[in-house]
């Protein structure tokens, strides 16, 4: 009997174990914390990205005029210039000295002019007067054509020497910034050898290619946002200067010029961008572009009802900065906006805050 008794006990404390084992290994799922928003409809515009690099406005190699040994080099890389500063000084000694006697020579025959023009005035009185005949008034009018003549020799000379001796002093063509130099002191060029580099970063140049779906809906003057990932993905804006009318056969696509202000220079010729045409308006659901996630190969959401996510496919449209127009939802429908990564289909889920890993 005792024995009996015993062992009933031990049923009862096993059972009892065994009832508290169960109820301490139950999982206790803690609920994730998400932010929501809710879809709603309105309109969008549609836009296509194309890519280009930032060109210079201005890129140009500054070249001598005459041939010559450098002897000074007044400017260097990364030098801001204005037009007509001297880049690279030539050897001017002898084009000085060929100026000089030019110049000398201008002044003799015109010396000899004046001398030719007092006498023929002279003479011309004198045959008022019948002292001298027609011939010798004649022969100095011949003379002075002759004499004339050598005036305007000569200032062509001398006017070719200055030239000559101008271009000793190789100049910036324009305003811009020196990007490379090209030649050192001491070295001999030739007329045509590339001294400098310049090129003009005030405004930048981008040039890319659109589709013929979409080209017509792009007009000169308009203004286009240009992304710089390089720079931190910055936003810049940009205005159509030109449209090709002309396809590239190659592309299938039409040139567009885009230009940007550069005031401070932070856009350097080469950099990558991204530029975003619009191309058409839309109405739609509207949700933030936050609130799509891939799950499984599909594009999703997922939507809050009650204290749960639930998730959906959706098919994106359109995409607009932040904003994307979706199917597969309607207007009201809340969806998870931060939190969303954390999240399963079924998972419990409390409205406030919400991080992304």
């Amino acid at each position: 009997m005792h024995t009996k008794r015993l062992a009933t006990a031990l049923l009862i404390l096993a059972a009892v174990a065994t009832g508290c084992a169960e109820k301490t290994n139950t999982p206790t799922v803690e609920s994730i914390a998400v932010a929501a928003t809710e879809a709603k409809t309105g309109k969008i515009t549609a836009s296509t990205v194309a890519s280009a690099q930032v060109e210079p406005n201005l890129s140009v190699y500054v070249t001598a005029k005459t041939s010559g040994r450098v002897v000074a080099i007044p400017k260097e890389m990364g030098d801001t210039v204005k037009k007509g500063d001297v880049l690279v000084q030539l050897e001017e000694r002898d084009s000085a000295n060929q100026l000089t006697q030019a110049s000398a020579n201008v002044a003799q025959a015109e010396a000899q002019r004046a001398e030719v023009e007092r006498n023929l005035a002279r003479l011309k009185t004198l045959f008022a007067a019948g002292a001298v005949s027609q011939q010798q008034v004649e022969q100095l009018e011949t003379q002075l054509s002759l004499v004339t003549a050598q005036v305007t020799a000569a200032r062509a000379t001398a006017d070719l020497a200055r030239t000559q001796w101008e271009q000793t002093r190789i100049v910036a063509p324009a305003d811009g910034v020196l990007a490379a130099r090209l030649v050192e002191p001491g070295a001999l060029v030739g007329s045509g050898t590339a001294v400098f580099q310049l090129v003009d970063l005030s405004t930048v140049i981008v040039k890319t290619g659109v589709a013929e779906s979409d080209i017509n809906s792009i007009k000169v003057g308009g203004t286009v946002p240009v992304v710089v990932p390089a720079l931190d993905n910055k936003e810049f804006t940009g205005k159509v200067e030109a449209i090709s009318p002309a396809m590239n056969p190659q592309t299938r696509s039409f040139q567009v010029r885009v230009a940007l202000p550069n005031p401070d220079g932070m856009l350097k010729g080469g950099m990558f961008a991204q530029v975003r045409f619009a191309v058409k308006e839309l109405e739609g659901v509207l949700i933030p572009v936050a609130a799509v996630v891939e799950r499984n190969g599909e594009t999703a959401v997922f939507t809050i009802e009650g204290d749960k996510a639930v998730q959906k496919t959706v098919k994106v449209t359109v995409t607009s900065g932040d904003t994307v127009a979706v199917d597969g939802l309607t207007p009201g429908t809340k969806v998870a906006v931060a939190g969303q990564n954390l999240l399963y289909d079924g998972a419990p889920v409390r409205i406030g805050g919400g991080t992304n890993p």
